[in-house]
């Protein structure tokens, strides 16, 4: 093949669906679509906070509008809002204003092959730079009667209701209903976010039947070029057997004239007549309209969706309804099988699907998809359901019905997989949409977290007063304060226990004494972060200032970075003493290089202070009021020894002074049963 750049993948970061079993309460397409796009970015880490207002883009496949058609059959039932309610336009218009994106936003009616299209037109948007993340959701419900009938007309629709692909019983497809979504995000910008990818799509491509026999008989030619032309793109080459993919999604409708010309077309792209019989190897081809019908518009994006599980999966999926091969595809079929179990995925370099489809007025649609091998991370680690030390599980919905439901799904879900990594489940529940009911609980294990929904939804049964709903108000945006301590909390061991549980919080205090490790020699610390914070406290030298302040602010620089990871941001920081110090670095105007270094230095300064007069000084602690600790200064034994330094809260004093008269001082506090610390 020509050696020349090749388009960038596109990954596929988030999906979700809804077929027969969700669908049936027939509600209309939009709002369906509203819900499974809500799905999609979730699956994808993503929340409607993170993406608001963002370039965002959204491609929707749509190819019937049963539900306007209901509404004009009673003229007094038409509202003020039928129109922006039903037009198939709507279909992404509305997701882009529910959700506040301001990228393309357009519905894609090329009939049976529209959703696939839209992921068409979605993968170049985003290859030209359009967005940074496309959302593709195709739409289909069965609301009214007369397509059935429109269909049957043009001997569309099986007698039986079912999709027999390449079968020789076949007469025509069963209909199905479906609402389906991906997201996508080019492959190197999701790798560089961190997004989970779950498979990528190496090449897609659009072509056109022009004219055939009548407007609704495919293609053999139409579609084998296009397929030819993707991989050619994707800088395959198929006469290489391990070029080719293992699986091929069918568009497999089960009509008499369709399915003959799509064997003949895939045939006629894998396996021409001059391919050396050692060249020629089995192909797997199956659809998914024999699992769930033909879903028309949504169909591409039910064939993609199923193509791309298998390939997560390494599992060649079985076809129903297939028992005897239509004898008009037994030409183009020595190099193909229809499976009728789940096999295991050949074992190859990388697993590859070809997805087909094509729509009844001539507009064919094929995408090339692999799986994607992660690079491992230095990071990661493999806790399944054992104990933690503890985490937070939030949980939210929209109303406290919803709440109730979603309580009661999960702990399904962790009944049926108990070995589901608790830290994992934990940052990912942090990172949802915050709905307005919430609920908050904490586990230190799968069997615990169970019990504590378990109590939850037994309360919850007879008392919802203990949901908490958030305020409604014109600003919903949440402002928080942060105010960072100075010296007089710290104590031994502080942090010992996540720094052990947590390899984030151990890679950041590692990179601030790596920071320490590259002053100047004479300045250098002879100590590290992490030695003195696991110290126990027989040893522990927390209460000096040369430790006390540079530990105090490393723990809080990692404070405010979980926080920060947690999705919680400060409005307006404060902080009291050495605290500024980290308040600094919250606001930004730090670095934590930059505040470390600050810290160890001002403890130095502190501690050569104290050591090399004459007269030592020192500052202590106090919990007492600021008239009680005015008194005792004020008393004959400390009168021009020591005064109040600093007043922190209503029963929060500092003072300075004469080291013999500042521990003298702590003594008596001592004495009288009140905290003092030097």
């Amino acid at each position: 093949m020509p050696d020349k750049p090749q388009p960038e993948p596109i990954a596929v970061i988030g999906t979700a669906c809804r077929f027969p079993g969700e669908a049936n309460v027939l509600d209309p397409q939009v709002r369906l679509a509203l819900e499974t796009v809500y799905e999609a970015i979730s699956a994808a880490g993503y929340s409607i906070e993170a993406l608001e207002g963002s370039d965002t883009s959204v491609f929707a496949g749509c190819m019937l509008g049963e539900y306007e058609r209901l509404m004009l059959r009673d003229e007094d039932t038409i509202g003020t809002y039928h129109a922006t309610g039903t037009a198939r336009a709507i279909v992404s218009n509305r997701v882009s204003y529910f959700f506040d994106w301001r990228g393309a936003s357009l519905t894609i009616d090329t009939a049976c092959s529209s959703s696939l299209v839209a992921v068409h037109q979605a993968v170049q948007h985003l290859r030209a730079g359009g967005s940074n993340v496309a959302v593709v959701v195709g739409a289909n419900l069965i609301l009214d009667p007369q397509n059935w009938l429109s269909f049957g007309k043009l001997a569309m629709l099986s007698s039986n209701g079912r999709s027999r692909m390449w079968d020789q019983d076949a007469d025509g497809y069963g209909r199905g209903e479906g609402i389906a979504a991906v997201v996508l995000k080019r492959l190197g910008k999701a790798e560089e976010d961190g997004d989970e990818i779950e498979f990528v799509i190496r090449e897609i491509g659009v072509n056109q039947d022009g004219r055939t026999q009548g407007l609704t008989t495919p293609s053999a030619s139409a579609q084998s070029s296009l397929i030819q032309a993707c991989y050619k793109r994707a800088g395959l080459d198929l006469s290489n057997p391990s070029d080719r993919p293992q699986y091929f999604a069918a568009h497999g409708t089960g009509t008499p004239v369709g399915d003959p010309i799509e064997a003949e077309a895939i045939t006629t792209a894998f396996f021409p007549p001059h391919a050396s019989k050692e060249e020629q190897q089995k192909l797997y081809a199956g659809s998914i309209k024999s699992v769930i019908g033909h879903t028309e518009g949504t169909a591409g994006l039910a064939a993609l969706l199923k193509a791309g599980l298998a390939i997560q999966k390494g599992t060649i999926p079985p076809n129903l309804h297939f028992e005897q091969l239509n004898p008009k595809i037994a030409p183009f079929y020595s190099n193909l099988q229809v499976p009728v179990q789940a096999l295991p995925w050949p074992q190859v370099s990388v697993r590859r699907a070809s997805v087909n489809c094509f729509g009844f007025g001539g507009t064919n649609c094929h995408a090339i998809i692999e799986n994607y091998t992660r690079l491992p991370s230095s990071s990661e680690h493999t806790q399944t359901g054992a104990p933690i030390s503890i985490a937070p599980f939030v949980f939210s919905a929209k109303s406290k019905t919803s709440l109730i439901n979603y309580l009661t799904a999960f702990h399904a879900y962790l009944g049926s997989n108990p070995n589901v990594p608790l830290l994992d489940l934990s940052y990912t529940l942090a990172r949802r949409s915050h709905l307005p009911f919430s609920i908050g609980l904490s586990a230190t294990s799968t069997a615990d977290l169970l019990s504590a929904l378990s109590a939850k939804l037994a309360l919850l049964s007879s008392d919802m007063t203990s949901i908490m709903r958030s305020l409604q108000s014109p600003n919903p945006k949440v402002r928080i304060l942060g105010i960072f301590t100075g010296q007089g909390a710290q104590h031994a061991r502080m942090a010992a226990e996540l720094l052990h549980a947590s390899p984030g919080a151990r890679e950041l205090i590692s990179s601030l004494d790596a920071r320490l490790a590259q002053l100047p020699e004479p300045d250098r610390p002879k100590w590290t972060i992490v030695s003195e914070l696991q110290a126990p406290a027989e040893t522990s030298r927390i209460s000096q200032a040369e430790f006390s302040q540079p530990l105090c602010t490393a723990i809080q620089i990692l404070q405010v970075d979980m926080l920060r990871a947690s999705g919680v941001h400060f409005s307006c920081v404060v902080g009291h003493s050495s605290g500024e110090i980290v308040a600094a670095y919250a606001a930004g105007f730090l670095s934590a290089d930059e505040a470390i270094c600050i810290a160890y230095y001002r403890g130095l300064a502190v501690s050569q202070t104290t050591t090399g007069s004459s007269t030592q000084g020192a500052m202590m602690a106090v919990e007492n009021t600021l008239e009680d600790v005015q008194g005792l200064c004020q008393s004959r034994h400390f009168r021009g020894k020591v005064q109040i330094a600093a007043v922190n809260s209503e029963v929060s004093v500092t003072v300075s002074g004469d080291r013999d008269a500042v521990e003298r001082m702590r003594d008596v506090l001592s004495d009288e049963g009140k905290f003092a610390r030097i």
